[in-house]
């Protein structure tokens, strides 16, 4: 992995560990993409008024003089683009400290710093920005080197425990959310009740694992209703998400 130090005020990348002189004004970084993470980031930047100059992930050619001026590279791009964007604008970038924000996977061209935060299409508050954790790989700079004007906490992990660590973030985060789509579409369409009174439900199960997640478990599984369990995916017979059942109780008993 590239260090990086300062040379003539601007941050460039140089075999060998981590050596870097504060720079003399806060560093103006380049966010890259045009998608929900770019857009919260710029949005984030914005109301702590850190500089930053928007680029375009399609053609960043047009954005060559900018570039001269920008001390860091933000890639809010998909992850299987990162290291064909940094190879394929080499010649822009390879000077340029240069990071990513993929939770899975690890490049020897950029530093991962993964925002452990679900991005959806609205914007959020300060204080929810704010309070995003940073992930970051072993062997990098520190977060407040990189951000040095973000009051966020960070925290450590190697390299080859990413993978595993991203798998948990989909399983809590994408995989609920298809179970909860799942229940307001069936209750919604089928039984015809309206999608505010189904709401108190998720608020109360999402407190409950939020007060006490190890004991936020409650129905047929912690009362061991094997009956009920089984009538459940009878139910499902005619359901795709059977399957998904049948796999939560398979899972639920391994752990006993």
């Amino acid at each position: 992995m590239s260090g990086i130090l300062l040379e003539k005020g601007h941050i460039k990348k140089q075999p060998g560990t981590w050596s870097m002189r504060q720079l003399s004004t806060p560093p103006l970084y380049g966010i890259v993409g045009d998608g929900r993470l770019a857009k919260h980031l710029q949005y984030y930047f914005s109301k702590l008024e850190i500089n930053y100059i928007p680029l375009s992930s399609r053609n960043l050619f047009n954005h060559s003089d900018q570039l001269k001026s920008i001390d860091i590279i933000l890639l809010a791009i998909s992850d299987h683009a990162i290291d064909d964007f940094l190879l394929k604008h080499h010649a822009f970038l390879g000077q340029k400290t240069c990071v990513h924000f993929s939770g899975s996977i690890t490049t020897e061209l950029a530093f991962g710093f993964h925002p452990l935060m679900t991005f959806s299409k609205n914007l959020y508050s300060l204080e929810r920005y704010q309070s995003v954790l940073f992930v970051k790989e072993n062997n990098t700079p520190s977060f407040k080197e990189v951000f040095p004007q973000l009051p966020n906490t960070s925290t450590c992990i190697e390299k080859a425990d990413k993978p595993y660590y991203h798998a948990l973030c989909v399983l809590a985060n994408n995989f609920s959310t298809l179970l909860w789509q799942k229940f307001f579409t069936e209750m919604n369409t089928k039984f015809n009740l309206p999608i505010n009174s189904l709401l108190p439900f998720l608020k109360q199960t999402m407190e409950n694992i939020e007060k006490d997640y190890q004991n936020a478990l409650s129905g047929p599984f912690v009362r061991h209703d094997h009956q009920t369990i089984a009538d459940n995916i009878n139910a499902l017979k005619n359901d795709s998400f059977q399957a998904i059942y049948k796999s939560f109780v398979h899972c639920y008993e391994k752990t006993l």
